[in-house]
C-alpha cells in the first residue's frame, strides 16, 4: 500500500501545473537557491491545505460556495500576476523578476499554491483511496500524510533539476524562451482557474 502510495503520489505531482512552473521559472532565473526555497514554499501550502482538508475543515469550506469562489478567483489573479512577472523579465535572467530572491521564490511559492480550492478537494478524495478498513485511520493518515509531503517535494526538486539542466544545455537566447513559455502557460492556468 506505502509503495502503491508514493508512486501515485509522484505521478500525480508530475502533472504539469501552477506549482511546478512557479518552481521552474524560479529555479531558471535565479538557480537551484530559488528553486529549492518556491518548493519549500509549495510543499508547506500543501502540508497546510492537507491539514485542512483531513481535519473536516476543507469539507466544510466546500459547503461554503462563495468562500471557494473568491479563493478561486485570488488563485487564478495570482497565477496571472505570476506569469505577466515572468513574461516582464524579459531576457534580463529571465524569471527573475517572478522569482526575486530566495525568500520571495519561497512567498511565491507559497502564494501560488495555498489559494488553489481544488487541492483540498483533490486530498479530501485521494487519502481514503490508501486508507485501509479496520486498520487505525489515524495512525494512517499520520504515515501517508509526511510520505505525500516528502513525495511531492522530491518530484519538484528532481523536476526543478532537470529545468536546470535544459536551461543549462540550450544556447543563451533559448533558454530565455523557455522562461517565457513558464510564463505563458502561468497566464494560461491563471484563467483556466478564472473560466473554470
Amino acid at each position: 500500500m506505502v509503495w502503491s502510495f508514493i508512486a501515485a503520489t509522484a505521478l500525480i505531482t508530475l502533472l504539469p501545473g501552477p506549482s511546478m512552473l512557479v518552481i521552474v521559472a524560479c529555479a531558471l532565473g535565479q538557480g537551484w537557491r530559488a528553486g529549492a526555497a518556491a518548493t519549500g514554499g509549495v510543499v508547506l501550502a500543501d502540508a497546510i491545505l492537507m491539514a485542512i482538508a483531513l481535519s473536516g475543515v476543507g469539507a466544510l469550506a466546500q459547503a461554503s460556495p462563495l468562500a471557494l469562489l473568491g479563493l478561486k478567483w485570488l488563485g487564478a489573479a495570482y497565477l496571472t500576476y505570476l506569469g505577466a512577472s515572468v513574461l516582464r523579465a524579459g531576457n534580463k535572467g529571465a524569471a527573475a523578476e517572478a522569482s526575486g530572491r530566495s525568500g520571495g521564490a519561497f512567498r511565491r511559492g507559497l502564494a501560488a499554491t495555498l489559494p488553489n480550492p481544488k487541492i483540498i478537494a483533490f486530498l479530501i478524495i485521494y487519502f481514503p483511496q490508501f486508507i485501509q478498513p479496520g486498520r487505525d485511520t489515524a495512525g494512517q493518515l499520520l504515515l501517508l500524510g509526511p510520505l505525500f509531503l516528502l513525495t511531492v517535494g522530491a518530484v519538484f526538486l528532481l523536476c526543478m533539476a532537470a529545468a536546470l539542466t535544459v536551461g543549462r544545455a540550450m544556447p543563451r537566447g533559448r533558454a530565455g524562451r523557455l522562461s517565457r513559455a513558464c510564463g505563458c502557460c502561468l497566464i494560461a492556468c491563471g484563467l483556466y482557474s478564472a473560466l473554470a
